[in-house]
């Protein structure tokens, strides 16, 4: 035994299938924080050819008149409107 690995310490990395798989509101948040990163990036919101999304973007365009506490509601709203659009994706077809 070494002072710098205990013996009784696995040092072997998980299995793949022990890992966790992020959550769908974990993978929307992060879409949601791309989407707003390119916003900003862009100063405007490029047409994604889905009317609910696409209005969702143009609600993130309001952040920069809004106080910085407001943009957590703003966010959580989008968040919302994206989820119900996702869940809703493919009904039409």
């Amino acid at each position: 035994m070494t002072d710098q690995y205990p013996e009784d310490v696995d040092q072997e990395p998980a299995d793949a299938e022990d890992r966790e798989r992020p959550s769908d509101d974990e993978l929307l948040r992060d879409d949601l924080d791309d989407l707003a990163g390119e916003l900003v990036a862009s100063g405007e919101a490029a047409a994604t050819g889905n009317a609910a999304v696409d209005e969702v973007l143009r609600s993130l365009q309001t952040l920069d008149s809004k106080p910085v506490d407001e943009h957590v509601a703003v966010f959580e709203q989008a968040h919302e409107q994206l989820r119900r659009t996702l869940s809703g994706a493919g009904d039409d077809a």
